[in-house]
């Protein structure tokens, strides 16, 4: 081969390799970033609890004590966040109210026979599906504590006189999904024998995180065994009502730190900010073992620490000042200010139902220190 055909050969051969290691180095990182994120905070919660490895469940609840441990874990939870007021506030108190939302309900086309998802599984959600849509409103704001969230599915129960539904022998369940997990996968809440005598449906599991979260809409899926279409709320032309039970803050220290929990990281120029990483027990594959929440948002701190800015003591303030005279000295660092405590209700070891409080779970707020 001639030498110039050589030289030309090889000049290719060296392109072709820079934009390949150049296509590596420009490549996004936040995918990776988050995958190692959500690794550090799985590898946390095992070390926590004294677990070098997932446990194995072999022996799982049915499903009425898997509903019954989710209503006890709802009640921990609320029994958590009223002493945590008595503690933080003192005399402060804390409004009760009582939310009347207007979400919208969607009919879905029913799933065919023998379908499958994705990933080649059976798909298990029933022939009549809903789409159950709640937009945030002003009034029901991040600063909210949500206690109970009912919906008002039903224009009368489901055993008053002149109710018929297909098949009359065999009690309907509902299945609640929630909507926009990973690749869309519906991630499953919980499912339950619709209650003859009730006509709410009770989605306290499902408001509570994404009411401290920063999705602006809520969307579940709700999948009826029976056709139901006939007893909805809806079905006279009537609104659907959402009512949910929250606490609020009225003044003092809990007021301000419910709004620290609005600040956005976007909005403070790479200065030290509180970010949040949503965690989804299915899509991280311990759906089988962890029973509620069903997922949380993983607060932390993160940013620049320049002079004089949100100083947790004097000692950070006047540590940045020598920083920014010279290098040798380090700069203060972006830090947890405060914690929310949080419950996990999950199986241990041995296989026992337990529930878990973390005292310094949930960061409230950052500062330089």
């Amino acid at each position: 081969m001639p030498r110039v055909l050589r030289d030309v050969g090889a000049t290719l051969g060296c392109l072709q390799l820079l934009l390949l290691l150049t296509g590596v180095e420009l490549r996004p990182h936040a995918w990776d970033e988050d995958k190692l994120q959500l690794e550090a905070i799985k590898k946390g919660i095992l070390e926590r609890l004294g677990m070098p490895t997932p446990p194995v469940v072999r022996h799982r609840l049915d499903q009425e004590s898997i509903r019954r441990a989710q209503r006890l874990y709802q009640q921990k939870v609320a029994e958590l966040t009223g002493n945590q007021s008595r503690e933080e506030e003192g005399a402060v108190p804390r409004s009760r109210r009582l939310h009347r939302l207007t979400p919208t309900l969607l009919r879905q086309p029913a799933i065919p026979q023998g379908h499958q998802d994705p990933q080649g599984h059976q798909d298990p959600r029933g022939p009549y599906r809903y789409h159950l849509l709640l937009a945030r409103t002003e009034a029901f704001h991040r600063q909210l504590r949500v206690v109970q969230a009912e919906l008002k599915l039903f224009k009368e129960s489901l055993a008053s006189p002149g109710t018929s539904l297909p098949d009359a022998s065999v009690p309907p369940q509902v299945s609640i999904y929630m909507l926009g997990g990973a690749h869309g996968t519906p991630q499953l809440l919980r499912s339950q024998e619709l209650d003859g005598d009730s006509r709410s449906l009770d989605l306290t599991a499902a408001v509570q995180p994404w009411a401290a979260g920063p999705e602006d809409t809520l969307r579940l899926e709700l999948a009826f065994t029976a056709d139901v279409s006939a007893l909805l709320a809806t079905s006279g032309g009537e609104t659907l009502v959402l009512e949910v039970e929250t606490h609020e803050t009225t003044t003092g220290r809990g007021a301000r730190r419910a709004r620290g929990l609005e600040e956005e990281c976007g909005k403070s120029d790479g200065k030290c900010c509180l970010k949040s990483l949503k965690v989804s027990f299915q899509d991280i594959g311990w759906a089988d073992w962890v029973i509620a929440p069903n997922s949380y948002y993983m607060r932390f701190c993160e940013g620049s620490c320049p002079h004089n800015y949100k100083p947790a003591s004097m000692h950070a303030q006047i540590k940045a000042r020598m920083h920014s005279l010279s290098k040798a000295t380090p700069p203060p660092c972006c830090v947890p200010a405060g914690y929310d405590p949080m419950v996990l209700m999950h199986y241990d070891g041995e296989g026992r139902l337990v529930s878990t409080l973390f005292e310094d779970m949930l960061v409230t707020r950052c500062h330089c220190a």
